[in-house]
C-alpha cells in the first residue's frame, strides 16, 4: 500500500511560513541542499497541498514543477474553487480524507502531504498519515501559519531517526499501528 507522507520544514516555535505566506527565513538557514530531498521526492509520484502552497510554489520555481525529481508527480489542489488543471494538476474541493483513502488503494508511489493544516490536520485526525519527515530551522518566528492546530484525539507516532543537515534537524516519525 502506498505511503502518505508529510515532508517539510518548520521553524522552532512550529511554524511553516509567516503570515504572508513567505519562506525566506527558510531559505537562509544553511543546510538544505544536504537533506536528502531527491531521494524522498523519486518515491513520491502524488503531490497534495493548498491553493496557498500550490500557488506560492508556482511562483518560486522557474520549472513550474512541485517535485522536479519526478515531473510526472501528479499535483492535487485543495481548494473551495475548483478550476480545470493540465495533465499534471488537478484542483479539488472534494474531501481530503477521502480522496487519500482512494488514493492509497491505487497502484503508485507514495503520496506527499505537502501544505499545512488545511491539508495535514484532517487527514491526522482520521488516522491516515504513515510518516512525518519534519525539518526543524533554528529560528523563532513568533507568529506565523503554525504546522499542527488542534484535534480531538491523541495520535502516537514512533520516533524513527533524527538527522542534521547543516543548520536543520530533521526528524522522522511513523505512525504506530494499533
Amino acid at each position: 500500500m502506498r505511503k502518505v507522507q508529510f515532508y517539510g520544514a518548520i521553524s522552532i516555535d512550529g511554524y511553516l511560513a509567516t503570515k504572508d505566506n513567505r519562506l525566506d527565513w527558510l531559505f537562509k538557514t544553511s543546510g538544505a541542499n544536504e537533506a536528502p530531498t531527491k531521494e524522498f521526492m523519486q518515491q513520491v509520484d502524488t503531490a497534495i497541498m493548498g491553493r496557498h502552497t500550490y500557488e506560492y510554489t508556482m511562483a518560486q520555481t522557474t520549472d513550474q514543477l512541485i517535485n522536479p525529481f519526478n515531473p510526472a508527480t501528479q499535483n492535487i489542489v485543495m481548494t473551495s474553487k475548483p478550476h480545470a488543471g493540465d495533465v499534471h494538476t488537478q484542483f479539488t474541493n472534494a474531501s481530503v480524507t477521502e480522496l487519500v483513502r482512494e488514493l492509497r488503494e491505487k497502484d503508485g508511489g507514495n503520496i506527499w502531504i505537502v501544505g499545512g493544516t488545511g491539508v495535514l490536520m484532517p487527514l491526522l485526525a482520521a488516522n491516515l498519515v504513515d510518516e512525518l519527515f519534519i525539518q526543524i530551522a533554528p529560528v523563532v518566528l513568533g507568529n506565523g501559519l503554525p504546522l499542527f492546530t488542534a484535534i480531538n484525539h491523541q495520535q502516537r507516532f514512533k520516533l524513527v531517526a533524527t538527522h542534521q543537515y547543516g543548520q536543520l534537524a530533521e526528524v522522522h516519525f511513523q505512525r504506530l499501528t494499533v
